[in-house]
């Protein structure tokens, strides 16, 4: 398998700015589906949702934070704004006195049950409806390899740039 050395004939320029560019037009479209259905903003969305899907005992904010792509202090006004609405709380780590954990309330359960049906559709239309199931599998597989490969040298460079 072929994978871009020196005699590819690939635009690479080309292959990743096309994924950048699906990719940002595929998050705006679901992102305003999903306001328009429930009247959750994109970055509250992607919180409830990952929120749902991690230990429920909650998730350290600033891995929270890297997840969702936003600065420490961005998300922690973020989570300021989803506690006030009652959707998220700030619990201490019990592993870790220092470190603070945020999961979902039960009222933030069920807007990310709500949300997350109100993404199937849209994901559907926007998304499968133009991929078949391998395509679908195919693609799976390779985001989930350019993101790790991608991830461990970004946070490698993120905690360096810490010292």
């Amino acid at each position: 398998m072929e994978t871009g050395g020196r005699d590819s004939h690939r635009d690479l320029l080309s292959a990743a700015g096309l994924l950048f560019e699906a990719a940002n037009y595929l998050q705006r479209g679901l992102a305003a589906d999903i306001e328009a259905e429930t009247g959750l903003s994109q970055p509250w969305f992607e919180t409830l949702v990952r929120l749902a899907r991690s230990d429920p005992s909650g998730v350290r904010m600033n891995c929270m934070a890297a997840q969702v792509l936003f600065a420490p202090s961005s998300f922690s006004r973020l989570v300021d704004r989803m506690e006030e609405a009652g959707l998220v709380e700030r619990v201490t780590d019990p592993t870790h006195r220092r470190a603070t954990l945020v999961r979902l309330t039960s009222l933030g359960r069920r807007r990310a049950d709500e949300a997350m049906k109100a993404h199937e559709p849209s994901a559907r239309a926007r998304f499968a409806a133009c991929l078949t199931v391998r395509e679908l599998d195919a693609l799976e597989v390779i985001t989930r390899k350019i993101r790790d490969a991608n991830q461990a040298d970004v946070d490698e460079k993120r905690s360096g740039s810490r010292t």
